[in-house]
C-alpha cells in the first residue's frame, strides 16, 4: 500500500468514525462505548500503516525503479557458469553463436565446437582449462574464426556469488574500420614481443651468469677428484663449527689416510690410483653422512689424505665411526679395467678444545694419532693421547 492509499482509507475511516459517533449520541451511552471503542482499534490500524508506509516508502521506491537488464537485450554474448563450469545462464545472443546444433552443459564442451571455427583452436582451449583451474583468473583475448569475425572473449569470476560471467563481443567492425589503428596496434604488439624477447634473453643470460657463478665458487670449494670439500674450505667450515658450537658440545675430527697408497699407484698405475680414492671417498662420506648427518662435514686434505669433522658426537661415537669406516675399507675392492684391488686405512681421532678459535689444534691432534695408527702396523684406529704425544 503507498500513501496516498493509506491517507485515502483514513479519511473513510475517519467518516465512518463520525457516523458511528454521531449515531450513537442519538442511541444512548452504551452503543456510544461501543461503536467508539471499535472505532478507537480502526483509527490506530490505520495509524501503524501510515506509519509504517512513511518509513518503508523510500526502499520501496528504491526498488521499484532500480532498472532490471534483461540478459537477452544484450547485443553480446552473454553466459554464467558456476565455477567449476556447469552453465546456469545463457542469452540468446550466446545461444545463437555458440548454440547452432544444440545447447551443451558445461562451458568446455560449448567452446570446444565454438573453438573448431578458429584458426588456432588448441591455445583457446588450453586457455579455458586454466581459467577453469584458476577460479580467481581474470582473463580477455582476442579470437579470430575462420570467416574473418573477431571476438574478445572476456571471463572474470563473481566470488559473492560462486559463479563466473563469460562475455563475448563481436569487435570485427571495431578494426575493419581503422586500420591505421590495427597497424598501430600490430607495432605495438611487435615492440612488446621484442622487448619479452630481450627481457627473456637477459633473464637467461642472468641465469647463466648465476650458474657460471655457482660452478665457479663449487670448483674453488672442493676437489675436483672426489667432489668432498677442499682442504680451505674444510679449515674454513671447521672455524664457523667452533665458533658457533654450544657449550658441553664436543667436536671430533678423524684423519684418514689410504695405506701403502704409493705401492697401488706403483703397480696399478695412476688410474687406478684415482679410482681407489673416489671409492675410498664414497666409503667415508656414505658412513658419516649416515651417521652423524648434515652438520658433519668431509675434505680431502691432499693426496691420499682425507679429513671429517664430527659435531656432537662423543669420543667412544667417534671411536665405533672410525672402525666403521676402517673396516668397510678393508672389505671393499676397487675394480679398475681388468685389475681388482684391495686396499685399507688407518685412522687417528682428535678432540676439538673448548677456547680453541679454530679446528686446526685438533687436526693436528688427530694427525698424530694416525700417525701411530701408521707406525703400528696400519688398518687400525687410534686417539690422541696426551702420553703418547
Amino acid at each position: 500500500m503507498n500513501i496516498q492509499t493509506t491517507l485515502k482509507a483514513s479519511m473513510g475511516v475517519g467518516a465512518v468514525l463520525l457516523l458511528t459517533l454521531y449515531y450513537g449520541l442519538e442511541k444512548g451511552l452504551d452503543g456510544l462505548s461501543y461503536l467508539f471503542v471499535i472505532g478507537i482499534i480502526l483509527s490506530f490500524a490505520v495509524a501503524v500503516m501510515l506509519v509504517r508506509d512513511l518509513f518503508t516508502y523510500p526502499e520501496h521506491a528504491r526498488a521499484l525503479t532500480k532498472p532490471m537488464i534483461d540478459p537477452d537485450n544484450l547485443p553480446e554474448a552473454v553466459l554464467i557458469s558456476d565455477l567449476n563450469g556447469h552453465i546456469k545462464v545463457i542469452n540468446q545472443a550466446a545461444d545463437r553463436l555458440l548454440c547452432p546444433q544444440g545447447r551443451a552443459d558445461h562451458i568446455k564442451a560449448l567452446f570446444s565446437e565454438w573453438h573448431s571455427q578458429l584458426g588456432e583452436s588448441a591455445q583457446a582451449e588450453q586457455v579455458v582449462d586454466a581459467v577453469l583451474s584458476s577460479p580467481d583468473i581474470q582473463f580477455s583475448e582476442l579470437l579470430t574464426l575462420s570467416d574473418g569475425r573477431v571476438f574478445e572473449r572476456v571471463t572474470r569470476p563473481m566470488v559473492r556469488h560462486g559463479e563466473r560471467l563469460w562475455v563475448l563481443r563481436d569487435i570485427s567492425h571495431m578494426q575493419a574500420a581503422d586500420s591505421d589503428g590495427e597497424m598501430h596496434r600490430t607495432m605495438v604488439e611487435a615492440d612488446a614481443a621484442r622487448t619479452v624477447e630481450l627481457a627473456e634473453q637477459l633473464y637467461l643470460a642472468k641465469s647463466e651468469l648465476e650458474a657460471k657463478q655457482a660452478e665457479l665458487t663449487r670448483l674453488a670449494n672442493t676437489d675436483s677428484l672426489t667432489g668432498l670439500l677442499n682442504r680451505r674450505r674444510f679449515n674454513a667450515l671447521g672455524e664457523t663449527t667452533v665458533t658457533n658450537i654450544q657449550p658441553d658440545t664436543e667436536v671430533w675430527v678423524l684423519m684418514l689416510d689410504i695405506d701403502h697408497f704409493k705401492r697401488i699407484n706403483d703397480t696399478y698405475g695412476h688410474a687406478a690410483g684415482d679410482a681407489v680414492i673416489r671409492d675410498f671417498a664414497e666409503i667415508i662420506g656414505s658412513t658419516v653422512n649416515a651417521t652423524v648427518g648434515k652438520d658433519s662435514f668431509i675434505g680431502r686434505m691432499g693426496g691420499e689424505e682425507f679429513a671429517a669433522t664430527l659435531p656432537s658426537v662423543t669420543g667412544p661415537e667417534a671411536l665405533a665411526l672410525a672402525e666403521t669406516i676402517r673396516s668397510a675399507t678393508e672389505a671393499h675392492q676397487t675394480v679398475c679395467g681388468e685389475e681388482t684391488i684391495h686396499f685399507t686405512t688407518s685412522v687417528g681421532l682428535g678432540r676439538w678444545q673448548r677456547g680453541e678459535t679454530t679446528i686446526e689444534p685438533a687436526l693436528d691432534r688427530a694427525d698424530q694419532a694416525l700417525y701411530r695408527a701408521k707406525k703400528a702396523g696400519r688398518n687400525q684406529v687410534l686417539g690422541f693421547t696426551y702420553e703418547a704425544a
